[in-house]
């Protein structure tokens, strides 16, 4: 099965207003409060065989945040193991995107890939966390693929694959990556078996392994929040040093 979920978020008379939401199929959007949608998975998959895609367009001045109400569940289809899942997700100048979804868990036999295009306009900021479950408990993993594209005003600032064949050995059951703009100089970082790494034009790749959910998440944000803090710190001394001069 083929689905699209098409969503877009404008700047009103001072607020975030949803303007649109349409399509379906695997998922649906949920409003859950102003500036923030729930997706919502409404039919079983994505299966194999199956392509998801989820457009989000955030336009100028608006703030969106993307949530999800529960975990994304692959599983192989009768004749065929492969799926694939597309966030489309356009930011533009002076609009700002937080997506955070739950995991997604690639079942055992399932062969699933993960496509991320996120383009930015102008001063527009995004943070995206994506998070990956090798099988369910007491399962074998499936296989999984993650693409990740960041381009802003046409220029490439990251292209990035991850891969579970090379990144899952030694017991690692969970892949988590995040990716943030913002600040121009983020500080290289690690927490655990996190790792935080500056981008050459703006903003910050982290990512994270290990065999349980949890500590991989505590892993990243923590990696994160040390990268970002270091690099606030350096702007704000810059600020004071230009200012006492």
């Amino acid at each position: 099965m083929d689905s699209r979920i098409q969503i877009v978020a404008v700047h009103r008379r001072g607020r975030t207003v949803i303007e649109s939401v349409r399509g379906g199929g695997h998922f649906a959007a949920r409003q859950t409060g102003e500036g923030e949608i729930h997706l919502v998975g409404i039919a079983a998959g994505p299966l194999g065989g199956d392509h998801a895609v989820i457009d989000v367009h955030v336009r100028a001045g608006a703030r969106l945040a993307v949530r999800s109400a529960g975990a994304t569940i692959i599983q192989p289809g009768r004749l065929r193991p492969d799926s694939v899942i597309e966030l489309n997700l356009r930011v533009d100048d002076d609009a700002q995107l937080d997506l955070a979804t739950e995991p997604t868990v690639v079942c055992h036999g399932a062969r699933h890939e993960n496509h991320t295009t996120l383009t930015l306009s102008g001063s527009g900021q995004a943070r995206v966390v994506e998070q990956v479950l090798l099988g369910r408990a007491y399962e074998g993993p499936g296989e999984w693929s993650g693409r990740t594209v960041l381009t802003r005003d046409g220029e490439p600032l990251l292209r990035h694959t991850l891969r579970s064949a090379v990144v899952a050995v030694g017991g690692t059951r969970v892949i988590s990556t995040l990716v943030r703009t913002g600040l121009e100089k983020p500080e290289p970082a690690t927490h655990g078996d996190a790792v935080a790494l500056p981008l050459a034009g703006g903003g910050l790749l982290a990512t994270a392994t290990g065999a349980d959910l949890l500590p991989v998440q505590i892993d990243l944000l923590a990696a994160e929040a040390i990268s970002w803090r270091a690099a606030a710190a350096d702007v704000a001394a810059a600020a004071s040093s230009g200012s006492g001069s």
